[in-house]
């Protein structure tokens, strides 16, 4: 019988410990993100709204400010650097990588997209379409045709879905793959009577009707 006590208290003190640590550990947290990432969100959304600015003007070089021609100013390259773990630091990387690949550098741009974090209902496909973008660019049509897929599939819906379903149905055709191209067609028109380029949909599915 004492043995058996002797077990539970030893359970309950292991339990209480846990629980204990937990608390301090919570505690902990909730104090480093008062202290330091409250301060830096703020900043970076200050950096991030000047940033935009540029962009909205057309400027994408001083946007992004790659060279770093201004100490006091970041631009997008900057904010992602410098507040990686804020919200505006990612989408400053979202931002950042839109710009690289407007700008010709596209493996950069890759890099900023697959540190972009993405959560929304079209950011998601965004991110993903603009890393097949990039790939087309670096004429990686393999790659490319992969994350133009995620793209379709990550978040479906009548804008981004059909899209990508028709980019990844192009390169497929311009691989010779045509079984393939005329999969993707087939699901735009199938689910996406509304899409925007549907007539050209039409005209690929005869052509490669034709072919096999």
């Amino acid at each position: 019988m004492n043995e058996i006590k002797k077990r539970l208290t030893k359970k309950n003190i292991i339990f209480v410990s846990i629980i204990f640590l937990l608390i301090i550990g919570i505690g902990i947290c909730f104090f480093f993100k008062k202290l330091f990432f409250h301060p830096s969100e703020k900043k970076a959304m200050e950096e991030l709204n000047y940033a935009q600015q540029y962009l909205y003007q057309g400027f994408i070089d001083k946007a992004l400010n790659k060279k770093k021609d201004k100490i006091s100013y970041l631009g997008f390259s900057g904010i992602a650097s410098k507040y990686p773990f804020t919200k505006a630091g990612n989408i400053s990387k979202f931002y950042a990588g839109i710009c690289y690949y407007k700008l010709g550098y596209y493996k950069e741009s890759i890099k900023m997209m697959k540190n972009f974090s993405a959560k929304d209902e079209m950011l998601p496909a965004i991110k993903y379409g603009m890393i097949g973008d990039a790939f087309t660019q670096m004429k990686n049509k393999k790659e490319a045709l992969k994350n133009y897929i995620i793209a379709a599939n990550i978040r479906e819906n009548e804008i981004t879905t059909p899209l990508y379903y028709y980019k990844a149905a192009l390169l497929s055709f311009s691989m010779n793959q045509y079984k393939n191209s005329k999969y993707f067609f087939k699901k735009i028109e199938n689910k996406y009577p509304f899409f925007l380029y549907r007539k050209n949909v039409e005209k690929y599915l005869m052509f490669i009707e034709n072919k096999l």
